[in-house]
């Protein structure tokens, strides 16, 4: 069996330098695959709004090739869709399966669509997964389905939304074929209080399905998306269920507002102990 990946998303490290440059670093690091993130910056202009963008996804797999480094997995443009806003929807569907083409020539695995936050099950696999099926399998990479939040404005807290319930999750699973599909957990979002639930009921709910993670820490009344073990998160429980159901997916880290934080002089050294990081999981989790 293939060994398991350390990785982490570019976002985060934009202010370090292009593309390019933050690929190199973060291999340098320790990593030993990249999520390619195409939500905003660098690699949104190039790999999604670029007329040329087969051709600029081909030079960013060249040059990962060329410094021995691979892409494990990528994040499509957010939000995939609003509820009621049709021209946006129409809009945005196409840069979906842009993203998921640029998986494809990037090698990556697994290519993370967020569900629309309002849509039902049955209205997210018709609207916004169902239409991206063909793509997926013309790549050979499988889109990852995200559990989300909404925000309660008047309460000033964490609202349930597509995804956000063990129950809600596995259903969304249930009408989507798993050659084109899979879940793709994210660990913070599942620990935000009002979601009623847990990260790893959440693991034991989804079972086979969950096959790619979004791995952070939160203090769970903010989604703080910093490196783990810096904020509440209590992650023995998380990698106990990792344990008992087997997962065997790549540990991709996407700590985006710890690296944020940070001085650009600093990046190369906390990029380092994110890696450390996540190598951490990958021991524990290989043991």
């Amino acid at each position: 069996m293939e060994e398991r990946k350390i990785s982490t998303s570019t976002s985060g490290y934009g202010h370090y330098g292009n593309l390019k440059e933050v690929i190199a670093l973060i291999k340098e690091s320790g990593f030993t695959a990249f999520d390619c993130s195409m939500c905003r910056g660098d690699a949104y202009d190039a790999l999604i709004e670029s007329e040329n963008y087969l051709e600029e996804a081909r030079k960013v797999r060249r040059f990962a090739d060329s410094i021995g480094f691979c892409c494990n997995q990528t994040h499509a443009p957010f939000p995939s869709a609003r509820l009621g806003k049709d021209d946006y929807n129409k809009e945005t569907l196409p840069k979906l399966a842009r993203a998921i083409e640029v998986s494809g020539i990037l090698g990556a695995k697994v290519c993370v669509v967020h569900p629309c936050n309002d849509y039902s099950p049955e209205e997210n696999a018709e609207k916004v997964y169902l239409p991206l099926a063909p793509y997926a399998r013309k790549a050979g990479v499988k889109i990852g389905v995200g559990n989300m939040w909404n925000w309660n404005g008047p309460k000033n807290i964490f609202a349930p939304a597509a995804c956000s319930s063990p129950e809600n999750f596995v259903a969304h699973m249930k009408l989507l074929p798993e050659d084109a599909f899979c879940a793709n957990l994210d660990i913070g979002h599942a620990e935000l209080r009002a979601m009623n639930t847990s990260a790893p009921e959440m693991i034991r709910a989804l079972g086979g399905y969950f096959q790619a993670i979004h791995l952070h820490d939160v203090n769970f009344y903010e989604d703080s998306h910093t490196l783990p073990f810096l904020e509440k998160v209590p992650f023995e429980p998380v990698i106990g269920a990792l344990k008992e159901i087997g997962y065997r997916g790549d540990i991709t880290l996407e700590a985006t507002a710890y690296m944020n934080k940070m001085p650009k002089e600093l990046v190369p050294a906390a990029s380092k102990f994110a890696a450390a990081v996540a190598r951490y999981f990958k021991n524990r989790l290989d043991e």
